[in-house]
C-alpha cells in the first residue's frame, strides 16, 4: 500500500482486535437492554468492556460513558451546559479541535460568553491565563491535551490543579473538560488526580473500530437529548457492543505499552527531527521544537517546506508512497487557514506550507529514512517552482 505517516487522522486498525470484534459481532448480536439471554450476553460484554476500559485509564467504571467517537464526546461535554437556564462563560483556547471549536460557536449564539486564549509562539497554553479569566461568571474551562497539529501537549494537569484552588477559594463550581483524542493511551495522565472532570476519547486513533468513543464524567452532567436511558441517560441509543468491546481491547494494549511506545517513538521522533534538519528548505513547526522534548507528543510533527503548498507536498509524497497529511484532517477539506498556526502567530505563508508526519506503533525507522530521503528529492524539484 505504502508507508502510513498520518496515524493522528486515524490508525492502522489493529488485526487481532478487528478479529475479535468480528467474531462478537456474530456471537454477541443481542440488544443489551433486552430482557432474554441474547440481551443478558450482551449486557455481560458492555459490563465487561465498561471495566476494562476503565482499568486502562485508571478511573471508576461508572464514570465511563461509550459514544459514537470524539466528537460526540467533545459535543456531550460542551452541550452539558445548554440546559442550563443561567448562561455564563466558557473558557477556551484558539486552538481547539473543531469538534470543541464549532460548538462553542453554537453555544456563544445562544448567549454564552466565550473566552478563547492564544497560545506561546510554541504552541502551549499558559496556564495563568487561564485562570487570570476566572470569575463568577465562568461555568467551563475546555482546553485540549494533546494538539491535534502540532503535537504540544497542554499542562492539563496544572490547569485542573488551579482551577480547583481557586474553586476550593470562592466557593465556585467550574467544570473542566479535556479533549484527550490525541492523547488517551499515548501520553500517561492520572484522571482522578488531575481534577479533570470530563475527558474525551476515540477509538480509532489507537488501531480500535471507526465510530466508537468515550467520555470519562467525574459527575454526572446533563444530557443534551433524551431517549431509551442507556449510558446513564448520557447517550441514549442502543450500544454498538462489538465496537465496544473493541475499543476496550484496543484502550487496553495501548496503555499497558504506554511507557514502551512512548520511548520508541521518542526516538523515531528525534530521528525525523534530525533528519528534516537537513532538508533543504524545511521550517519546523514551531520553529523552537527539539529532540525529546518534554512539551510534544513524539507521535506528532509539523513543518513546512518554503512556499510549497501543503495539498502540493502532501500528494507529491504520497505519489511516492508516503502519506501525510496537509495539517489536521479534519480541517484540511475546508481550505481554511490553520487556528491552530495563526494563533501561534506562525507566518501565512508558512502555515499555508504546513504538513504534518504522525506515526504509530507499526512506523519503523526505514520508514523514516525513507521518507526524508523521499522529501528531500521533491523538496529540492518544488522548491524550484514554488521558491
Amino acid at each position: 500500500m505504502g508507508i502510513y505517516l498520518d496515524w493522528a487522522a486515524t490508525s492502522i486498525p489493529d488485526h487481532e482486535v478487528s478479529r475479535m470484534v468480528y467474531e462478537k459481532s456474530l456471537e454477541i448480536f443481542g440488544n443489551p437492554s433486552s430482557l432474554h439471554t441474547a440481551g443478558i450476553s450482551a449486557r455481560k460484554l458492555l459490563d465487561e468492556s465498561r471495566k476494562r476500559a476503565a482499568k486502562a485509564i485508571g478511573v471508576k467504571s461508572e464514570n465511563i460513558i461509550f459514544t459514537s467517537g470524539g466528537t460526540e464526546s467533545n459535543n456531550i461535554a460542551l452541550f452539558s451546559l445548554i440546559t442550563k437556564k443561567i448562561k455564563g462563560s466558557i473558557i477556551s483556547t484558539n486552538m481547539e479541535h473543531p469538534s470543541v471549536f464549532e460548538p462553542l460557536k453554537t453555544a456563544e449564539a445562544l448567549g454564552f460568553k466565550i473566552i478563547r486564549i492564544d497560545p506561546d509562539k510554541n504552541g502551549i497554553i499558559d496556564p495563568e491565563k487561564i485562570i487570570e479569566q476566572l470569575t463568577a461568571e465562568t461555568m467551563m474551562v475546555s482546553v485540549m491535551h494533546v494538539n491535534n497539529e502540532t503535537g504540544a501537549i497542554q499542562p492539563v494537569e496544572e490547569i485542573g490543579r488551579m482551577i480547583k484552588q481557586y474553586s476550593a477559594k470562592t466557593g465556585k463550581r467550574i467544570i473542566y473538560h479535556c479533549d484527550g483524542v490525541q492523547a488517551a493511551g499515548k501520553i500517561k495522565i492520572d484522571l482522578e488526580k488531575s481534577c479533570i472532570d470530563l475527558y474525551s476519547a476515540s477509538a480509532h486513533k489507537i488501531s480500535g473500530p471507526r465510530g466508537c468513543g468515550l467520555i470519562y464524567c467525574r459527575k454526572k452532567i446533563l444530557p443534551l437529548y433524551a431517549g431509551g436511558g442507556q449510558e446513564s441517560g448520557i447517550r441514549p441509543g442502543t450500544e454498538n457492543t462489538p465496537a465496544v468491546y473493541g475499543f476496550s481491547l484496543a484502550l487496553e494494549n495501548y496503555s499497558a505499552g504506554i511507557d514502551e511506545n512512548m520511548k520508541k517513538a521518542g526516538l523515531l521522533c528525534s530521528r525525523l527531527l534530525d533528519r528534516l534538519s537537513q532538508v533543504t528548505g524545511c521550517r519546523l513547526l514551531p520553529h523552537e521544537r527539539k529532540p525529546f522534548d518534554r512539551r510534544f507528543s513524539p507521535y506528532i510533527v509539523s513543518f513546512c517546506i518554503g512556499k510549497v503548498p501543503s495539498e502540493v507536498m502532501t500528494r507529491v509524497l504520497s505519489g511516492r508512497g508516503y502519506f501525510i497529511s496537509a495539517g489536521a484532517a479534519c480541517s484540511s477539506l475546508k481550505k481554511s487557514e490553520s487556528r491552530t498556526l495563526k494563533s501561534m502567530r506562525i507566518d501565512k505563508t508558512e502555515a499555508s506550507s504546513a504538513v504534518r508526519v504522525s506515526i504509530g506503533p507499526g512506523t519503523s525507522a526505514e520508514d523514516i529514512d525513507g521518507f526524508c530521503k523521499a522529501l528531500e528529492e521533491e523538496s529540492v524539484k518544488l522548491l524550484t517552482v514554488y521558491g
